[in-house]
């Protein structure tokens, strides 16, 4: 099996980065990465919170993508869910943990295993 081929859907990752205008530093989310192939698996798909105020979702899934890739605690993700294969769902967005990359075992018989696992936190208000 190879990872490259079992990616369906694609990231684009924000990041928090200091901008300096007319002497004055403030934060702000910028694109760093566009289209990167990647997959969400492990979905424990909680169903929705009701709540007084307001209905919401808290979901824990994981995104998988080349080690290559530059994602960080804190990115936030737009995920595009089939977007390899076609499909067109509503976008996903999400907040990422730490990385956890899986390295190619030296003498590998089955190649392309090499892969990043990184735990997503999706918490929205539904609208």
């Amino acid at each position: 099996m190879n990872f490259a081929d079992w990616y369906t859907d694609t990231v684009d990752v924000w990041r928090v980065q200091p901008t300096t205008a007319n002497s004055l530093t403030t934060n702000q989310r910028v694109e760093v990465l566009t289209a990167v192939p990647c997959r969400v698996f492990q979905s424990d798909n909680r169903a929705i919170q009701m709540k007084q105020e307001a209905a919401e979702v808290h979901q824990e899934d994981y995104l998988a993508c080349d080690v290559s890739v530059s994602i960080q605690a804190g990115d936030e993700l737009h995920i595009h869910r089939g977007a390899l294969i076609g499909q067109n769902f509503p976008e996903m967005r999400a907040f990422a943990a730490d990385p956890n990359p899986y390295f190619e075992p030296f003498g590998a018989v089955v190649p392309g295993l090499e892969h990043q696992e990184i735990r997503l936190l999706q918490q929205e208000r539904v609208k």
